[in-house]
């Protein structure tokens, strides 16, 4: 396990049982990830999947989240901003359904990722600090990060 700057070593179990939290507006679209504190994240991607009649394709990537948003496991899609370095490709206008979105943690080979329907994530009006979740239902910031065990450093 890594120790943070925090003194907490963060407990991932598999990314199977984890969600990432999306709020999609015209715009923007925003994506939750469950983190400790102290913990960075390091590479997010969205892909098309593919299916049977088109291949699989990265779409956007972003590397090195930055700022307090990232730390607190908020950040941006296809967004070159509050990232070290990132595609500056646009939000295509039609954006494949569903996509794959990737994020991995820093220094760790942990990630967490989602499949997930744009247009289902932006039917659901969240509130400031709700985020629509592929479970069907929304959660808060704090209820995404409770998904982790963040366990303090003993000695």
């Amino acid at each position: 396990m890594l120790s943070t700057s925090c003194d907490q070593i963060p407990e991932h179990p598999s990314d199977e049982n984890l969600v990432l939290g999306f709020r999609v507006t015209d715009a923007d679209v925003q994506v939750k990830v469950p983190v400790c504190p102290g913990e960075e994240l390091d590479r997010v991607e969205v892909w098309d999947p593919g299916s049977e009649t088109r291949e699989e394709k990265l779409l956007w990537w972003g590397e090195g989240p930055t700022g307090e948003a990232a730390a607190n496991g908020l950040i941006k899609l296809w967004s070159p901003t509050g990232y070290r370095k990132a595609a500056t490709s646009d939000k295509p206008a039609e954006v494949p359904s569903p996509v794959d979105v990737s994020v991995t943690y820093a220094h760790q080979e942990d990630s967490v990722g989602d499949l997930v329907d744009f247009e289902e994530a932006a039917k659901d009006p969240s509130a400031e600090d709700r985020y629509w979740t592929i479970q069907g239902k929304t959660m808060t910031a704090r209820e995404i990060d409770e998904q982790l065990s963040c366990a303090t450093k003993s000695g």
